[in-house]
This record gives C-alpha cells, sequence and structure tokens, in this order.
C-alpha cells in the first residue's frame, strides 16, 4: 500500500514538474475575408495561445477586445476552444480587424483598422498582473501589439519571452527590442539568404538567445549565435496559407518547451522541433482561416 501511494505520488510530481503554462500577450483581430464575406479569429499573440493550447499546453490570451460582433465571436471560440482570457480588458468600441482576399490559397491583405481600441489603449501592468504572468513558463507578443514599450516591465517578470517581429526588420528595430526579449521570429519571405542570416546575427547580437527566419516555400532558418540550422517547407496544395507562420513558432517553441529545452544548444534537439514546427505549419494550410471558426459578416 505504502509503496503504491509513493508512486502514485511520484507520477503527480513528475506530471506537475513537466506541465507547462504559456501567454500570449497582445494582439486579436477577426480576419475578414471581403470576397467571402466570413470573419475568422486571428491575430498573432491569440494565435500563439490557441496552437499551444491545441498542442496540449495549458495557455492563456492577454489583450484588449472591443465591444462588437467581432469580439463576441472571438471570445466565444476561445471559450470553446478552452483558452482564458479573464486578465483581458474590454473597453468600448470597435475591435481590431484585419482585411483579406484570397487567391489560390494564398492571401493578400487590405487596410484594415490598425487594431481597433488597443491602437489608443495600450496594455499596462500593475504589480498584481505582472504576479499573474510570473506563473507562466513562456510569454509571447508580437510587433502589431502595441506593447513594445513595456516589454522591459515583462522582462522584469523572468518570464522568458518570444516576441513576433513580422516583416517589421530594420537592424534598429531588432536592435532595440532584442536586449529585452529572448527568442525573435522574423518573416523574410523571398529576402537573398546572405540578408536573412545578416537579419539573424543582429538579433541575435543584440540580445536574443535565437532567432528564427520564415522563408515561405524557402521553409525556415535558425541561429543562436553558435550555429545556424535550415529547415525545408513541408509542401502542401495550400487550402488557405492565413497563420501558417504563427503555428510555425508556436510548435517549436512548444516542442522546446515541453523538452525543457528553450535553451538547448543540442542540434539534434533543434532539428527536431524546426522539423515538427515546418509539418505543423503545412497541416495549418490545409484549414480555412488560422484555425477555422469562420461566421459570416
Amino acid at each position: 500500500m505504502a509503496t503504491s501511494f509513493f508512486f502514485t505520488l511520484m507520477i503527480l510530481m513528475w506530471e506537475r514538474s513537466t506541465s507547462v503554462r504559456v501567454v500570449g500577450i497582445g494582439d486579436n483581430v477577426v480576419d475578414k475575408y471581403v470576397d467571402q464575406r466570413v470573419m475568422y479569429p486571428g491575430g498573432n499573440s491569440l494565435n500563439f495561445a490557441v496552437f499551444a493550447k491545441k498542442l496540449s499546453v495549458e495557455s492563456s490570451y492577454i489583450g484588449v477586445f472591443g465591444d462588437d460582433e467581432a469580439a463576441a465571436h472571438i471570445k466565444h471560440v476561445l471559450d470553446e476552444i478552452g483558452v482564458d482570457y479573464s486578465h483581458s480588458i474590454s473597453l468600448h468600441g470597435e475591435n481590431g480587424f484585419a482585411r483579406v482576399i484570397m487567391q489560390a490559397g494564398e492571401r493578400t491583405f487590405l487596410p484594415g483598422n490598425a487594431g481597433g481600441v488597443s491602437k489608443s489603449n495600450h496594455l499596462r501592468f500593475d504589480e498584481d498582473e505582472l504576479r499573474y504572468i510570473k506563473g507562466f513558463d513562456l510569454i509571447h507578443s508580437s510587433c502589431y501589439s502595441y506593447i513594445e514599450d513595456a516589454l522591459q516591465t515583462l522582462s522584469s517578470t523572468g518570464v522568458p519571452i518570444s516576441f513576433d517581429f513580422s516583416d517589421k526588420l530594420s537592424d534598429d528595430y531588432l536592435a532595440s527590442l532584442a536586449k529585452t526579449i529572448n527568442f525573435g521570429f522574423l518573416s523574410c519571405g523571398d529576402m537573398p539568404v546572405e540578408e536573412v542570416e545578416k537579419k539573424l546575427r543582429t538579433a541575435v547580437s543584440s540580445g536574443c538567445d535565437f532567432a528564427v527566419a520564415s522563408r515561405g516555400s524557402k521553409g525556415s532558418m535558425y541561429f543562436n549565435g553558435d550555429f545556424f540550422v535550415e529547415q525545408h517547407a513541408f509542401v502542401v496544395e495550400p487550402i488557405d496559407t492565413m497563420g501558417a507562420g504563427d503555428s510555425f513558432l508556436t510548435s517549436l517553441l512548444v516542442r522546446l518547451l515541453m523538452k525543457d529545452s528553450l535553451f538547448t544548444t543540442d542540434r539534434k534537439l533543434i532539428e527536431e522541433a524546426m522539423a515538427f514546427a515546418s509539418s505543423k505549419a503545412a497541416e495549418t494550410c490545409m484549414v480555412n482561416g488560422t484555425f477555422g471558426y469562420g461566421k459570416s459578416y
């Protein structure tokens, strides 16, 4: 009896020690597909929380919602998926939205509303909120979150920070933020490989523990200051490429985090995580919207 109880206790302790919690802090939008009159939940920081949850990780989201139909739809979807957003705020006004047209599975963005109410109501973090955030193992945010001025405050929690620079890749912007984050993600598209390597070196030399460049059909590239890892893209006939990059970065981070290896320099672990992330990005390309849940508008 005592042995059985001790074994059960050890299993429970192991489960607790290996459980992880992540939080997306920043942007949420609906992506309005204007040719279909359908809107899908999205936003880099929100997508991170959702994709992490789909990988069986406990996740939360903190952001600014409006009080319109778009905001209500996003909240309904988060409730259904099981992503906690109780520390978000809701304000009177228009929720963030992007406008999109689709052609052969590829998206083209039209002017949106630049985040709606979040544009003029940036997130602020008091001591209670910082105490809550300290309970997570990883923070993720993005260049669309109006959060640059708060990154230093968030870094004071000691929780590692991931940040998506998207295509905002000026050397000044990279260098100014890299010193307050741990992991940087860059969208480099058709940029020549020499320029990609240069951007990754700038991010890491400025403070990132590692940086990753997504390169569309050319795959992705990882750099940690010691070596590069290149990963090919998994080729699929896409239904919709929306959110593939967000799926990639989430899957990479979660895979490393679940192995307690966010800061690893083990090349094999990194290569395995990059391959896993690439496969999950390909899966995302086979879903309408970033992760589904379309609603007519």
